[in-house]
């Protein structure tokens, strides 16, 4: 179809390749290619299918037929119409192309290639008359000048040495090729309606070849100064804040690690819309902004998670139940699986860490040895104003009195007992007028036997050595009578632990047999009375243990509290009174008696076990199936089941054995032992 002049729609023709000028090469700051369209503002790293082939030549091609079909058709318009239209047409192509050259002429001096330079804002930009600049789109200025950033950059001396490819021009080649194919025809007379047709076709020619340089200029402009000046607008129109924290949001979705630079994290968000939300010196001034701060939520969660793994590890350590002289390389062998025990990421900290909590375990239990210690002297301090001691009483003879009682036994050195004693008696007061008058009528009595020991000695002189001897035997046997007449007299009367010496004394004296007693000194009756109370105390305490064992619901670790309870409703525990201090000693006593031989018994109980070797703690560091093997022996003994109610203390002997055998090694060969045995 074709409109009134003859000439076939656009419609008719063709369809059009889309040029090749449309799809542009780049270099990435990696060195690596990768291409733009200026039509749909589409990015790829593989190479258009248009950029392939020779496309130039299609074009040509393409464009000639073309051509060729319009001139055609305007021949069989002349011959069968009117002739004078072609010259005319004619006539306004000559007129556009001189147009077209005066314009190109203008337009040399226009850029027609741009090409970025990696690492900085800096374009090489390229003009028609082989002239070349640099251009920032960052700040919008360009200079002829070689800025100080693309100073020794071997990328830039080369696209300032190599100018671009100059390109054929094909409109030129067609109106060539269409004014060598005209026929020269003789003007012909115009009508009215020619002229307005020929005055709209100049319009239109003048108008497609003003408008044609500027959209190859278009075409041969970069896009990433395109895209820049396009962001400028956009970021006219949103607030600063907005577009920092989407900046900030995309390096975020993009992992730019905390410890990049910028040139290396560019290739991860060159190609993000929102990239172009800052210009070029916000961009990198945010950059490092965030990367400062990540950094510092980095070190703080980093310090936080340190931090929650030294606490796990230090309640790690109070699990374990250690003590003030634990080492850390059996520490670690046992619990070196543990979760809290990997948290720690250096060995040095652990160990640091440990050391730290076993010397304050350390000072601590110093300060229970220092009180315990001083518990012991104010018991001992107690045991001694029990024996109404006087500032004449003599350590030997008291020391005989009390060397069976607990709290002596507590102390372990003889010289601080000693010392406790002499401290005791200096906070004595002085003797009272009984204890004097005692005395003095002892020394009385004293004073007329050993006259009439001294005139018996006299006799004895005279009647010589036979007599002498006879004398001696008869003293000797005199004192032994006084001695168990003393004895004797301390069992009748004093018959319960609870009397003072003050107190027997008093009751002694009463007795006319008492008098029978001479002989003794006061020191040696107190001794001898002491010895009676130790006697009835130990016979009491045995009774009492014996009960105690007898009772089946009463157990070491079972308090007094409660077993007082289970006495009270025991009829033979009616002789002793339960609500005295004393008895409450007697049943701890009891009970760190009975746990010793308990712990006593289950260690013979280890030692007769005979899977448990010095292998046993390596095989059970390596698979527990071993330790699960000693247990299922162990537990059908009762020597094991009594210590239910002590189930650590039980491990804990138990790890200990394991410990001493391994650290022994294997036992030596019974030849060996024998000749051990025979040179001992």
């Amino acid at each position: 179809m074709a409109n009134a002049a003859g000439v076939p729609h656009m419609g008719a023709f063709p369809p059009m390749i889309p040029p090749p000028a449309l799809w542009q090469e780049y270099t990435a700051p990696d060195g690596r290619k990768y291409y733009y369209n200026t039509q749909t503002q589409e990015t790829t790293w593989d190479k258009p299918k248009a950029l392939e082939g020779s496309f130039f030549f299609l074009f040509f091609v393409h464009f000639c037929v073309v051509k060729i079909e319009i001139k055609i058709e305007i021949f069989k318009n002349i011959s069968c119409k009117n002739i004078s239209f072609t010259l005319k047409e004619k006539a306004c192509k000559e007129s556009a192309a001189a147009a077209a050259e005066e314009q190109q002429q203008v337009d040399k001096s226009r850029p027609v290639s741009s090409n970025p330079v990696s690492g900085t804002p800096w374009c090489v930009v390229w003009t028609g008359d082989h002239k070349v600049f640099f251009y920032n789109p960052s700040t919008r200025t360009s200079v002829w000048e070689r800025p100080p950033e693309l100073y020794n950059r071997p990328d830039v001396d080369l696209l300032v040495s190599k100018p671009p490819e100059e390109k054929n021009d094909e409109e030129k080649v067609a109106d060539e090729s269409e004014e060598g194919s005209d026929d020269d025809y003789p003007p012909a007379k115009k009508s009215r309606k020619e002229r307005k047709l020929e005055k709209r076709m100049e319009q239109l020619a003048a108008k497609k070849e003003k408008e044609r340089p500027r959209q190859m200029l278009e075409k041969q402009v970069d896009p990433a100064i395109q895209a820049e000046l396009q962001a400028q607008k956009e970021r006219e129109e949103v607030p600063f804040e907005r577009r920092l924290q989407e900046f900030k949001e995309m390096l975020m979705e993009k992992n730019v690690s905390a410890g990049s630079v910028w040139e290396k994290e560019l290739s991860k968000i060159v190609f993000d819309k929102r990239y172009l939300l800052l210009n070029a010196i916000e961009r990198k001034a945010a950059f490092e902004a965030y990367v400062r701060e990540r950094t510092e939520i980095e070190r703080a969660e980093k310090k936080k998670r340190a931090k929650e793994a030294r606490e796990n590890f230090r309640n790690l350590l109070e699990e374990a139940k250690l003590h003030g002289r634990s080492s850390f390389s059996s520490f670690a062998s046992k619990y070196g699986k543990d979760s809290r025990f990997k948290g720690v990421e250096k060995m040095r900290e652990k160990e640091d860490i440990f050391n730290e909590y076993v010397q304050e375990l350390e000072k601590k239990e110093k300060e229970e040895r220092k009180e315990k210690k001083e518990k012991l002297r104010l018991d001992f301090i107690s045991l001694l104003s029990e024996k109404n001691l006087t500032r004449r009483s003599k350590w030997s003879s008291l020391k005989k009195m009390i060397e069976d009682d607990d709290r002596y036994k507590a102390i372990d050195r003889s010289s601080t007992r000693e010392s406790l004693f002499r401290e005791y008696l200096e906070t004595l007061p002085e003797e009272t007028n009984s204890d004097i008058e005692e005395e003095s009528d002892r020394q009385k009595r004293m004073a007329a036997e050993a006259a009439i020991q001294e005139r018996k000695k006299e006799v004895e002189a005279e009647l010589g050595e036979q007599l002498k001897e006879r004398s001696k035997e008869h003293e000797k046997h005199k004192y032994q009578e006084h001695e168990d007449s003393f004895k004797a007299l301390l069992v009748d009367l004093i018959k319960s632990s609870d009397y003072t010496w003050h107190e027997a004394r008093r009751i002694l004296r009463k007795d006319s047999r008492y008098e029978n007693c001479d002989l003794i000194e006061k020191d040696v009756k107190e001794r001898l009375f002491d010895s009676h109370i130790q006697h009835l105390e130990r016979k009491r305490r045995e009774i009492f243990f014996q009960l105690l064992n007898d009772t089946k619901d009463i157990s070491p670790s079972l308090k007094w509290r409660e077993a007082r309870k289970i006495i009270e409703k025991d009829d033979r525990f009616s002789k002793f009174p339960i609500g005295d201090r004393k008895t409450e000693r007697d049943y701890k006593d009891w009970t760190e008696e009975r746990r010793e031989t308990i712990l006593r018994d289950f260690k013979d109980l280890l030692k007769e076990t005979k899977i448990i070797t010095y292998k046993s703690l390596k095989i059970i560091q390596e698979n527990e199936q071993h330790l699960r093997d000693i247990l299922a022996v162990l537990e059908n003994d009762k020597r094991y089941i009594v210590l239910n109610d002590a189930p650590v203390e039980r491990e804990r002997l138990l790890e200990q054995y394991l410990e001493e055998l391994d650290k022994k090694g294997p036992p030596p060969p019974p030849t060996q032992q024998e000749a051990d045995r025979r040179r001992k």
